[in-house]
């Protein structure tokens, strides 16, 4: 069954996983450890939004030790005022961060041989991320409850309701993919490529992201562009969709009228703007390659993807 993988984050906040879910059924969102997941994930999990995948599970306490540790590096290098992000940016564009890991970090564990391969950097690097994109969500809820209170406060004192220029909406519109975006790229899909079986279909609300994935697979081709569509699809009509995008990643690609498109529901309620991209004789194994830089390009059987689909949407 054709499944969207959310990408290239290891976070996904409620209010993108509810509408999207409604869209096109359970989210994918993959995970750097097992041990160390934001307890939202879980409720999202529980309530149906999302399903939590591991593609690796060795040196998850290392892992997880490391974490902690360069946290406690980062503000001994950069200060107890430095933000997260600065931690963040500082240590992974640092040329010897690989060497602060082997003597900072694993300073108590002489008796162990150990070099950071590149699995384990990148899923460490995803475990900061998910930290600072998780943190920058609870801003972002802590901002609008605020407005939502200072906005309550005006009419129970005014009668009147106050609009906002511009709308509550458009000023949490962050682009959390826009930081460290070939970065943030690379390492998820050193993660997928332990996965690239599972689905064949990832989808991203960062234009940052698809400005990238644009830009370096020139291939794609558009399959269709929706403004407005209604977030919430009957279970029928997502199924039909599941269906259609199954025959676009195990099809020879010939066009976007090869086959017709479910009938959306375009009732009254939450809208999204989705694209649907194809990138034709590509199964995301060789996706993978491309922007890791690996030489070896998948070995194709009868039960791999022969395209890969990207979805971007804003809701």
């Amino acid at each position: 069954m054709m499944k969207p993988i959310y990408f290239p984050f290891t976070y996904i906040p409620e209010s993108v996983a509810k509408p999207l879910s409604q869209f096109l059924g359970r989210i994918i969102v993959f995970q750097p450890v097992s041990n160390n997941q934001p307890e939202a994930l879980h409720q999202l999990e529980e309530n149906g939004s999302i399903e939590i995948r591991v593609p690796y599970s060795e040196d998850e306490d290392r892992l997880v030790g490391c974490l902690k540790e360069f946290k406690q590096w980062g503000r001994l290098h950069h200060g107890e005022e430095a933000s997260l992000k600065d931690i963040f940016k500082n240590g992974f564009s640092n040329k010897t961060f690989t060497s602060q890991i082997r003597t900072d970090i694993l300073k108590n564990q002489e008796d162990e041989i150990f070099d950071p391969d590149p699995v384990f950097l990148s899923r460490l690097f995803l475990l900061m991320a998910q930290e600072l994109d998780l943190q920058q969500s609870v801003i972002d809820q802590k901002l609008a409850s605020s407005i939502d209170d200072e906005l309550d406060l005006f009419t129970s004192m005014t009668g009147e309701e106050k609009i906002l220029d511009p709308p509550k909406e458009s000023l949490f519109k962050n682009d959390y993919g826009a930081y460290m975006t070939g970065s943030r790229i690379a390492a998820w899909f050193r993660l997928m490529k332990n996965s690239a079986e599972e689905s064949a279909f990832l989808v991203t609300n960062s234009q940052a992201v698809s400005d990238e994935i644009a830009d370096h697979k020139k291939g794609l081709e558009m399959v269709f562009s929706f403004e407005g569509i209604c977030c919430d699809q009957p279970e029928a009509v997502i199924k039909e969709f599941v269906q259609y995008l199954t025959h676009l990643a195990t099809t020879p690609w010939s066009g976007p009228d090869q086959i017709s498109l479910p009938d959306f529901n375009s009732e009254a309620g939450r809208k999204l703007n989705f694209k649907l991209y194809i990138l034709p004789e590509v199964d995301p194994v060789d996706v993978c390659n491309f922007f890791l830089k690996d030489e070896i390009l998948s070995k194709r059987n009868e039960n791999s993807w022969l395209n890969t689909l990207f979805g971007f949407f804003e809701v």
